[in-house]
């Protein structure tokens, strides 16, 4: 809802999106009702520690929040970039501060180098491992240049000690370009990472024969790496990357369960470094089930770079879509006014009445995702 220019919203859910698109797009924005409700209203740490993030970001940003927490008013500035540093609370991963930097690294003024410390891999955010592999990938593919982005892990660390340390660097540009991405391949090997950290170092050969005992029965070309951190807290996890002929990655990832806390991201998380390593590898074959051009967590990543294209068709293939993708979908209509197509994706199907030929499965049912962009420009960046 708009009221007197300026969007405004209820609750705390979705506050990143929020922040997020209101820095793209200029426009202010308020949220009321912040867990107003709640033995424990207001504002969390780590939102908090966003936002004053995003005014690091911004040059003439207007920040205003309630004595209770429980109202906040942005008024966003123009992007600057530069080198910063910041550290992450221990109560969220650097993943949760470094995923929205993806969508405002490439429209800041000056080329980005941000130092982010605190955890590097807990159970709540997308971990370090899961970004260098899902997401610099799609915004290499719309920055490109030699000085491409990049995220560089420093020093490893795991929850809820933290410790960790990690850099990223990106090119600014002036523009994006359309596209159509409608083709994803078929998967030719799978590459991962076995992590861990003051534990013995056979656990994580017992996560990587655990998972390559499940990827071999599909493929022959299955490789892993080794990382023996020395972190503050103990911990061990798989990450396993899938990639495709056509340059299409999807990750997925499991660790061991941190202590006191309920659980990891789909329910109780496994505690033998074999339930990890085939909790991860039944991740990916679902990853790689759900389909598209993109996996799941880079799903919003795309659907912002489509919708501030130049003002012609851009077009992709995803999964399913997942609710925080819905979510955000919603907001880019509100921010930008820039509504998406939806249709079913018709592959080609092999006739039923052919029984020769083998049966062939596509997995979950594809969408193909069109729209129109709003022709962004970074208006912080100088002509040459």
């Amino acid at each position: 809802m708009e009221v007197g220019g300026v969007l405004t919203y209820e609750g705390s859910k979705c506050l990143r999106q929020r922040l997020i698109l209101s820095t793209l797009s200029g426009k202010p924005v308020r949220i009321r009702n912040i867990r107003a409700k709640a033995d424990d209203p207001g504002l969390k740490d780590y939102e908090v520690s966003f936002i004053r993030l995003l005014d690091c970001l911004n040059n003439g940003s207007s920040i205003e929040v309630s004595q209770t927490g429980t109202a906040l008013l942005y008024r966003p500035g123009i992007l600057t970039g530069g080198r910063l540093e910041h550290s992450c609370p221990l109560s969220r991963g650097i993943g949760y501060f470094l995923e929205p930097l993806f969508m405002l690294a490439p429209f800041c003024k000056t080329p980005i180098s941000i130092t982010l410390t605190g955890i590097t891999n807990n159970e709540l955010d997308p971990t370090v491992d899961m970004i260098c592999a899902s997401l610099v990938p799609v915004l290499r593919r719309f920055v490109g240049g030699d000085d491409g982005p990049s995220v560089k892990c420093v020093r490893r660390g795991m929850s809820p000690g933290g410790g960790g340390r990690v850099v990223f660097t990106c090119p600014v540009r002036r523009s994006l370009t359309a596209f159509q991405w409608m083709d994803s391949g078929q998967i030719k090997r799978i590459r991962g990472v076995a992590y861990t950290s003051r534990v013995t170092p056979t656990v994580a050969n017992r996560m990587l024969d655990a998972a390559k005992g499940m990827f071999l029965k599909f493929l022959t070309d299955v490789y892993f790496t080794v990382d023996n951190a020395k972190a503050v807290s103990p911990g061990f996890g798989l990450c396993a990357v899938a990639e495709s002929n056509k340059g299409t990655i999807v990750c997925a990832e499991a660790m061991s369960h941190t202590p006191g806390q309920e659980g990891g991201v789909a329910g109780a998380a496994a505690s033998t470094p074999e339930e990890i390593g085939k909790e991860a590898a039944s991740r990916l074959l679902e990853e790689i089930w759900r389909g598209g051009c993109v996996d799941a967590i880079a799903q919003p990543l795309l659907l912002t770079f489509m919708a501030l294209a130049p003002t012609d068709v851009s077009k992709a293939v995803l999964g399913p879509l997942t609710p925080y993708t819905m979510h955000f979908l919603r907001h880019l209509r509100d921010f930008f006014h820039v509504t998406f197509k939806i249709d079913e994706h018709k592959e080609e199907r092999i006739a039923e009445d052919d029984s020769s030929l083998p049966e062939r499965r596509t997995g979950a049912a594809k969408l193909v995702l069109t729209c129109i962009g709003v022709g962004y420009s970074n208006i912080g960046k100088g002509q040459i």
